[in-house]
């Protein structure tokens, strides 16, 4: 399936872009972090905190919808589909 990625910093300076087209196999959004861990090692430190889950920053979109909505980072993808890795920033 193909799926259009769209990161924020740190994410796309991990990867090197802002955009990305991504055929992947899995069926999940845990899939898909493992997938993309693995083609983009310095992702990694971004996703995955120093327990290997998702750090609490790491906020994913699956058609405009955060994945705490739905199921989690067992959400299942489907071809087509639009993410946005996004990391919240706070100030005051």
């Amino acid at each position: 399936m193909k799926l259009a990625i769209e990161l924020t910093k740190p994410f796309s300076d991990a990867v090197g872009k802002r955009e990305l087209e991504v055929d992947f196999d899995g069926r999940s959004v845990e899939e898909l972090l493992q997938h993309m861990t693995e083609k983009y090692p310095k992702l990694r430190k971004e996703i995955y905190g120093e327990t290997g889950e998702v750090t609490e920053y790491v906020i994913v979109f699956v058609n405009d919808k955060p994945i705490s909505a739905l199921d989690g980072t067992d959400t299942g993808l489907k071809n087509g589909d639009k993410l946005l890795f996004f990391f919240p920033i706070s100030g005051g």
